[in-house]
């Protein structure tokens, strides 16, 4: 697959993650693709895991990952003070950011639009700290509470070698299988947390608490149906704990993003920066474990990234603006 991307880049980084399966063919498949580049582009290979340094120029920088890595790629790229239009090439179990933004996920198709895609959108990111150590940056969702016990679990089995491929083909809908087997087994206990939002202090209590930059999180659930990632805004949403039936009930609502409007003991609000404070538990931030913090910060830092999109249309169309021809 020849690639004809805009004369403008002449220097590319590309970030991936030698730990994942799925990068690492997908990678091949993108080595093929740029094999064909003129031999006057600078192609930089860096894993997300290597220390954030990189001295020359970068035109556009690309991130060959699912919904963790490209976490883990974006706190590179911050921590190396790269500024640079970030492609996304989604390789990962459930490419949850990918599917919101619109991105195509087969991968060849993604190559197309990472390398040969004039148009950028400046989002949002948000800054974390876990017990005072800043952590990076999310474009998602994070989440405490019965969610984060769910991926931990979830994290554990697809890192099994007799499960890591089923796993992988499944996707979301075995990650919805372990979210009701923990409803099933009263796994729904009731969490506490102590809240600050943009200097308000709250002391709160349920059974999930959701953190969204973007509406969606793994397992096709919606938890945060009003996120917008360019708003400058964190959405913060507090299920309650409840009875199992009523827990199934919710449970739909949320894969629906309904709840919000069919429900009235849902606690919403939206702010720019959080504390929390909580009992030691895992804190899930964009689909990876993040530790097991007493004390969280999270701060939205507005359009600090530039994404390369496609253009979505009126239609709801995919149209891409290419090299040699005019953004629409």
């Amino acid at each position: 697959m020849g690639l004809d991307m805009p004369s403008s880049i002449r220097s590319l980084l590309l970030l991936t993650n030698p730990s994942s399966r799925r990068a690492t063919e997908v990678r091949q498949q993108l080595e093929a693709s740029i094999s064909g580049l003129d031999a006057s582009i600078q192609v930089t290979w860096k894993d997300v895991f290597q220390a954030a340094e990189h001295d020359s120029e970068v035109d556009r920088a690309v991130i060959v990952g699912g919904d963790g890595t490209i976490n883990l790629g974006l706190s590179w790229l911050n921590q190396a003070g790269i500024r640079a239009p970030v492609a996304l090439i989604p390789a990962g179990t459930g490419n949850n950011l990918a599917r919101g933004l619109g991105l195509p996920l087969e991968a060849s198709e993604a190559i197309k639009v990472a390398f040969c895609t004039l148009t950028t959108r400046h989002v949002d990111a948000i800054g974390f700290s876990c017990d005072g150590a800043r952590t990076g940056m999310m474009l998602q969702v994070a989440a405490t509470g019965m969610p984060a016990y769910v991926a931990s679990r979830f994290d554990r089995l697809r890192h099994l070698p007799l499960l890591s491929y089923p796993i992988r083909w499944i996707g979301d809908s075995f990650y919805r299988l372990l979210a009701l087997q923990a409803i099933a087994t009263n796994k729904n206990r009731n969490f506490k947390w102590n809240l600050n939002l943009d200097g308000e202090v709250l002391e709160v209590c349920g059974a999930a608490l959701f953190f969204g930059n973007e509406g969606t999180i793994g397992g096709g659930f919606t938890p945060c149906p009003r996120a917008s990632i360019d708003d400058g805004l964190l959405d913060v949403c507090l299920l309650p704990t409840l009875s199992f039936r009523k827990t199934l009930q919710l449970f739909k609502q949320v894969s629906n993003g309904t709840h919000l409007e069919e429900r009235d003991d849902i606690f919403y609000r939206q702010c720019r920066v959080v504390h929390l404070k909580q009992a030691p538990c895992p804190f899930l931030v964009d689909g990876d474990i993040r530790g097991n913090p007493a004390r969280i910060e999270l701060e939205c830092l507005p359009g600090i990234v530039e994404l390369v999109l496609p253009e979505i249309t009126r239609s709801g169309q995919r149209n891409q603006a290419v090299a040699g021809s005019e953004p629409s």
